[in-house]
Parts: C-alpha cells; sequence; structure tokens
C-alpha cells in the first residue's frame, strides 16, 4: 500500500514537472499592509507585509519600511483585511462518501478557510489517494493528514469498519485493526504507519492493558496517538496515563465518574444526570490532562446540531459538554476544534468548522480569540504538524486567510473571507465568486 501510494505520488510530481499541472506556485508573494492575528494569541499587529517565498513565510516587517512588494512575483492587498493562519479542522472524515462528492467537498472546505484537515478513521486507501492529490496539485484541498484504526475483536461488526475494510476480513485491514492479548503489536503498528498514518486512533473495546500495548509501542514507532475520550472498558484516566496526545468527544469523560461498562455502544449516553460537570472525577480528569499535555478535542456541533443530537439524553448532554469544555479551557487545558465531519451543505455553504469554533465561544464561553487557537496553532500542535503550521511566523507554510472584519472582536468574522492562501499559492478570491461570505 505504501509503495503504491509513492509511486503514484511519484507519477503525480512527474506530470507536474512535465507541465500537466496548471496553476504555478509563485516564487514570492507578499500580502501588503495587513492587520496580523498569527495565531499565538499575542497581540494583533497592525501594518506589517507577510513575505512569502516558495510556499512559506519568509519574514514579517513594518508595511512602512518594507521593500518586498517591489520585487515579489504577485502583491495582495491586505490594507483594512485581518489575517489569520489557515484554519484546521482537527476532526474529519473523508469516507465512504462518493470520489467526486469528497473532490467537491475538499474544495469547499479549502475555500471556506480550513487548509488542512485531520481524518480519525475510515478507508485508508481512499484517503491516502486524496491526500496525494491534494499534495501534487490534482484537487484542490487542505492537506490531509490521516489516522489509523486500533480497536478490540467486538467492535468490527459495526457496519462502518466492515465498509472502510472490503476485501480484508473486519479487523485485518492495517488501517482498521483488531488487538487481542496475541496481537504482535510491533507488526500491528508498522503496518498502520505503512498506509501514511502519522496517528494511530484507539476506538472502542480495549482495556487498561491493551491501550497501554498500544501507546507504548505507537510512540516507539513515532506515531502521535489519539482516542475517543472513553474507549469501554479503558476510562479517560487510563487513556491520559497512556500518554495520548488528544481525546475526542468531551461527552465521553463522563465515564470517569459513571458506572463501568464495556458496551462502547452507550458512549453517548453516559450518566449526565449524575456525573456533574463540576464532579472531583472530572476535575481530576482535566487537571491530569493539562498536567500530561493531552488536548481536548470537544466536537460539540456533532452533538448539538448534527447526527449526535436526537437520542434521550440530549438536553442534559448539551449543557453538560458545554460546562466541561469551559472548564477545561480555564484548567489550561489545550482545546482543539474538530467537527467530526466537514461539510454541511443543507444547513450552511462554509465548513462546519466555523460553526464549531462559533458554539466554542456562545455555548461553552471561549473568547475569540481562545476559538481561533483551537482551529489553528492548538490543532497544529495536537496533529503533530506544529513546526510547519498552525501560526503566521517565519519559516512556516503560508497557510494565510484573509477576513474583511476582525475574529478576535466576533468569531463570526471568520466567515467574511476574502481572500484563502495555500502554500503561499491564492485559491480562492472573494472577488472572483460573487462577494466575502457574511454571517449567518
Amino acid at each position: 500500500m505504501l509503495a503504491a501510494t509513492i509511486a503514484a505520488l511519484a507519477g503525480s510530481v512527474a506530470a507536474h514537472q512535465a507541465g500537466v499541472r496548471t496553476t504555478v506556485l509563485p516564487t514570492s508573494l507578499v500580502v501588503r499592509d495587513v492587520m496580523l492575528i498569527d495565531g499565538s494569541g499575542g497581540t494583533p499587529r497592525p501594518h506589517v507585509d507577510i513575505v512569502v517565498r516558495n510556499g512559506k513565510v519568509d519574514d514579517i516587517v513594518p508595511a512602512a519600511s518594507s521593500q518586498e512588494a517591489a520585487a515579489a512575483d504577485l502583491v495582495v492587498n491586505g490594507r483594512g483585511l485581518f489575517a489569520i493562519p489557515g484554519l484546521i479542522d482537527a476532526h474529519v472524515h473523508l469516507s465512504p462518501a462518493p470520489l467526486t462528492e469528497r473532490i467537491a467537498d475538499l474544495r469547499r472546505t479549502l475555500n471556506g478557510g480550513v487548509t488542512a484537515v485531520f481524518d480519525l478513521a475510515g478507508d485508508l486507501r481512499e484517503t491516502s489517494d486524496l491526500a496525494r492529490m491534494a499534495i501534487a496539485g490534482d484537487i484542490q484541498a487542505p492537506a490531509i493528514y490521516y489516522a489509523a484504526l486500533m480497536a478490540g475483536p467486538a467492535f468490527f461488526t459495526d457496519p462502518r469498519v466492515v465498509s472502510s475494510s472490503l476485501g480484508f476480513q473486519p479487523g485485518e485491514a492495517p488501517w482498521a485493526q483488531q488487538v487481542t492479548p496475541e496481537t504482535d503489536m510491533v507488526r500491528a503498528v508498522a503496518a498502520a504507519r505503512g498506509t501514511g498514518a502519522t496517528a494511530l486512533k484507539l476506538y472502542a473495546a480495549l482495556d487498561p492493558a491493551a491501550v497501554r500495548r498500544i501507546a507504548d509501542e505507537g510512540r516507539k514507532q513515532g506515531l502521535r496517538l489519539v482516542a475517543h475520550a472513553t474507549v469501554f472498558p479503558a476510562k479517560p484516566s487510563d487513556l491520559i496515563a497512556a500518554g495520548m496526545n488528544m481525546l475526542a468527544h468531551v461527552a465521553y469523560l463522563v465515564w470517569e465518574g459513571s458506572p463501568p461498562t464495556a458496551d462502547f455502544t452507550r458512549r453517548a449516553t453516559g450518566d449526565f444526570a449524575h456525573v456533574p460537570p463540576n464532579a472531583p472525577e472530572i476535575e481530576r480528569v482535566l487537571v491530569s490532562m493539562l498536567a500530561r499535555n493531552v488536548s481536548l478535542n470537544p466536537t460539540l456541533w456533532i452533538f448539538e446540531q448534527g447526527s449526535g443530537a436526537q437520542d434521550e439524553v440530549a438536553g442534559v448532554r448539551t449543557a453538560w459538554m458545554n460546562a466541561v469544555t469551559r472548564r477545561a479551557a480555564e484548567v489550561g487545558v489545550p482545546i482543539v476544534a474538530g467537527t467530526d465531519d466537514m461539510i454541511d451543505l443543507a444547513r450552511d455553504p462554509l465548513p462546519i468548522l466555523h460553526r464549531e469554533i462559533e458554539l466554542l465561544v456562545s455555548a461553552a464561553g471561549l473568547t475569540p480569540i481562545q476559538a481561533l487557537l483551537s482551529a489553528t496553532k492548538n490543532a497544529a500542535a495536537a496533529i503533530g504538524v506544529q513546526k510547519t503550521r498552525g501560526t503566521l511566523e517565519p519559516g512556516k507554510v503560508a497557510d494565510i486567510v484573509l477576513l474583511e472584519a476582525n475574529p478576535a472582536e466576533d468569531i463570526r468574522n471568520t466567515r467574511k473571507i476574502r481572500f484563502v492562501i495555500k502554500e503561499g499559492r491564492v485559491v480562492f478570491d472573494a472577488a472572483e465568486s460573487g462577494g466575502a461570505r457574511q454571517p449567518r
């Protein structure tokens, strides 16, 4: 699989070198005289030039003293605009939608200001193909990172994992493996890594011993570790102790104080009524996450407005999730934005990530800057790409979104997109697409 992916990538690069690719990366680009919100959480910087060379930020200098624009291949007028880092959705699923639909959704996602996504399980044959096409420039898409899944045998009757593993016995695909006490963990992790995955996702039906085995070998082989916040019977505290980098779905933290169960199908229906958001068990979990630098990926939208919003505990769960997310931010746990989806065209032309960060402000009480960090700096760190993405500073990839209003004053202003620049190339210009996006 990995050899095939490398061969396919080599073919696309060869095609590009032969002139097949029609869009050319400018050697130098300057965003002129912009207000910079660099994603670090620091004070916005007015009237700066962002100098881009070969797809990376080369320098950030006062506009009044800059001489770079005169020699640039392309100058983007940033006067009156606000520059933020490209947004990162740290929890998407690209399969099993038809290929043409996924390519269209990726283009919409990119045009909506999301320049990187992290796919948390699916058919990695398809996902790796999309990642390759994005790298080669064959499709207009965010940068795509992805995780391989590991779970206990009981999980592999789930129709989703069966459909994403066609051609393999359930639990035997390199990207979706069942783990038992007999599993050769070195080989299993190597197989997952060979798919091109940069992380392992622990899903369900795993006890604490299995969690530790997966985590220990995953770290040895250089993979990130992400998990549902409870994987049944292993609890949040077991996952934190094992060294996860990110826990997904704040609602699942309730199982730290709920009666224990191995029934992972109950994951969203914990005992919210009797484990309040300020329960000692929940507080201990959040303090432990801070101490071990474990990020929290709340996924508020999917439970409040998406496919998970209609079960029998939805009412009490929503308030619980918001309160625990708020408390996690107060404690200092890094909050990471993710949608557990990506696009919801029936309700919004923009990526769901905008709605997620809006909920982080309106429902969970984060500040606009905290919400912005959740989809930039914090997201990059959680998925392990903080050295190249997540903030606007020299040496990092030039993923830049230019907005017509200040998101630090109103997070809904991330919708007012004027330009999207990915890897130093303008990929969306609202003036050529019927005008800037407006808040709903």
